[in-house]
């Protein structure tokens, strides 16, 4: 179904949060982070009455699934919803490059957490040092502007 290569794809999620932040930097200084947050959903409402159909069968399987996997799957609600509203602080509060170039840290915590919940881990040794040297440069940007 899906033709696109996964590295072009992650390459477009990069281009489209590129253009992403700089709009929210500029939204959060004429409105509140609610609006904007709210903003932010609302295609998301949209594409939920496209597909409600889909909805319905997948809360069907939800509730059919033991509690351990419903619950990291329900989850993903309130880590989206968190992570998006420390997004719009850091950006509110710094700008919108020094904030994603903190924020692209974020790969280091995904290795920790596919560990953590699913004992998985898919880490090369370049991957390894690519986090290193992410690491050293948030450390770097961090330093020097606190």
């Amino acid at each position: 179904m899906n033709t696109l290569p996964w590295y072009a794809a992650g390459l477009g999620a990069a281009l489209l949060w590129g253009i992403h932040y700089p709009l929210l930097e500029h939204a959060l200084k004429r409105v509140s982070l609610v609006t904007v947050l709210v903003l932010t959903v609302l295609p998301v409402l949209v594409v939920a009455l496209v597909f409600r159909d889909t909805l319905w069968r997948d809360a069907l399987v939800l509730a059919s699934m033991d509690w351990p996997d419903r619950a990291r799957i329900l989850l993903l609600s309130v880590t989206s919803l968190a992570a998006t509203v420390m997004l719009f602080l850091a950006i509110g509060g710094r700008n919108a490059t020094l904030a994603s170039l903190i924020e692209i840290t974020y790969p280091l915590f995904v290795v920790l957490f596919t560990w953590l919940l699913f004992r998985q881990v898919h880490v090369t040794p370049s991957a390894a040092i690519g986090g290193v040297l992410v690491m050293a440069g948030a450390t770097l940007i961090i330093w020097n502007h606190p």
